[in-house]
């Protein structure tokens, strides 16, 4: 089936092809499977499946994925991209094999490329490389792939759509850090927070603003830095460490910075439990070591989350403050979730219905906490 061969350690740049130039670049540093149910030949979509070991939603997306393939063997290429090291890469495929192409994109320029911010997350292509479809990879459907093969009528094999350049290149073996709480500033242009919740280790890259926020599980426009605070950092909290540890208050007290609390006012969402229905934690199963949160078009779903929790996601996804009980115990529980948030009237009736939420859009007052350097 395979046309041309794996090479490890090799940088492959995607070239797609039209009638009279070549598409941008997409490069990936290697191939550690080709699909073992597409056909390589006459295909004329191409998706592009981002997503990480790390990530449990990404293999529940997966498993959708494969099936969608085996649905459209000839015309439909799935291909897996994650930026990790392919030696992890190929334990975990060991313990959890995937029919499905399998690629790494190393130095994750095609993640940034197409500014992916969640996973699991894809790009469906077609023969000449044009963007017809992106979003949560869970939310590619039949009926969509079915509608965009019927609009094409150009088909590329993978030999010609992929094209191998040769570069020797060294993969660094995971680090694991020393140190229970390890800081290093970083040059980056990647806008969006990146998360890495294993069983070693809790690694965050991203702003200041957007770590703290992570931690302490706070919108963002409720974190004000002072002037210069707000550069970059790759963090790491060194497993195991107590889940109550206020890991946001470790760092800030690390970094010698000062935290006050003032409110404000503005338009926000209030969510009041009076008869809380909540879910157990045994409805959504996605493993160990996940990312906990699956967060589509105009779906949430979570496993063994706290409100809080669900809270700052939804907070993320609906760009404003989500205030929430004061009660630690009710808040701090965990619970699986899963419910509609993109048409406000639709997330009401799915927490009251489902979770004995009641959710009111009004002008809220919500804390800001102002960091800054404490005084020398």
């Amino acid at each position: 089936m395979n046309s041309f061969k794996i090479k490890r350690f090799s940088l492959i740049i995607i070239c797609v092809l039209t009638a009279s130039y070549s598409y941008s670049q997409i490069k990936v540093s290697e191939f550690i499977q080709y699909s073992k149910t597409a056909s390589t030949n006459n295909n004329k979509l191409i998706f592009i499946d981002f997503w990480a070991t790390w990530c449990g939603p990404c293999i529940t997306a997966k498993e959708h994925l494969g099936v969608l393939q085996k649905q459209f063997p000839s015309d439909f290429y799935v291909v897996s991209l994650t930026q990790e090291n392919p030696l992890t890469v190929e334990r975990f495929l060991k313990k959890k094999p995937t029919d499905l192409a399998i690629a790494i994109d190393y130095y994750g320029e095609t993640f940034k490329k197409y500014g992916v911010r969640a996973l699991p997350e894809g790009i469906l292509l077609n023969a000449e490389g044009k963007v017809l479809w992106q979003g949560g990879a869970p939310d590619l459907k039949k009926e969509i792939v079915s509608k965009f093969l019927r609009k094409q009528t150009t088909k590329t094999s993978l030999e010609s759509f992929f094209n191998v350049v040769a570069v020797d290149e060294v993969v660094n073996s995971e680090y694991i850090p020393k140190e229970a709480m390890e800081i290093k500033p970083i040059a980056t242009n990647n806008k969006d927070i990146e998360v890495v919740d294993n069983d070693k280790y809790l690694r965050i890259n991203g702003s200041l603003k957007q770590i703290i926020g992570y931690l302490a599980r706070i919108y963002k426009n409720q974190i004000v830095l002072e002037k210069g605070l707000d550069t970059n950092y790759e963090v790491y909290f060194k497993k195991p460490f107590n889940s109550n540890d206020n890991l946001a208050y470790k760092l800030i007290t690390e970094m010698n910075l000062n935290v006050e609390r003032k409110y404000s006012k503005g338009e926000g969402i209030k969510l009041v439990v009076e008869s809380p229905k909540f879910w157990d934690t045994n409805q959504i199963d996605w493993g160990k070591n996940n990312s906990k949160y699956l967060i589509g078009d105009s779906q949430i779903k979570a496993d063994n989350v706290s409100l809080k929790d669900m809270a700052y996601q939804l907070a993320y996804v609906l760009d404003m403050p989500v205030i929430i009980p004061d009660d630690n115990e009710l808040s701090l529980s965990l619970h699986d979730w899963d419910f509609h948030y993109k048409f406000f009237q639709l997330m009401q009736t799915d927490l009251e219905d489902n979770f004995g939420i009641k959710a009111d859009k009004k002008e809220v007052t919500f804390p800001v906490y102002h960091i800054q350097k404490k005084a020398p």
